[in-house]
Order: structure tokens, then C-alpha cells, then sequence
């Protein structure tokens, strides 16, 4: 017997969508129900979109 999970363990990113920066350089990020930042680099905007998605979906 299978059982079915609602939701996957790991959370697929796209960071192509998921990340912007500004004029002032910048960086933002943003899902269906957020936008955060700024964040001073994109590493440390991806860090924190990670983070976001993986407690928002209860994996953390």
C-alpha cells in the first residue's frame, strides 16, 4: 500500500523567478505570498528564500 504525501520534502526553486535586483543593487526576493529584502548580495538573498520556502512548507 502507497501512502500519498501532501507535500514534497524538498521544495523545488527557480531561482530564475524568484530573485530581483534594483537600481541600487539590491537584491529581493519573492514568492507567491512574499516579497522580502533588500538583502546586500545575491547569496544572501537566496539563503533567505531557501530558508522562507523550507519553514514555510514545514520542512524545517
Amino acid at each position: 500500500m502507497k501512502l500519498k504525501q501532501g507535500k514534497p520534502l524538498n521544495p523545488l526553486f527557480k531561482p530564475q523567478d524568484r530573485y530581483y535586483v534594483n537600481r541600487q543593487g539590491v537584491w529581493w526576493f519573492f514568492t507567491v505570498d512574499k516579497i522580502s529584502g533588500p538583502y546586500q548580495s545575491k547569496g544572501l538573498c537566496v539563503q533567505a528564500c531557501q530558508y522562507y520556502i523550507q519553514k514555510r512548507d514545514g520542512v524545517l
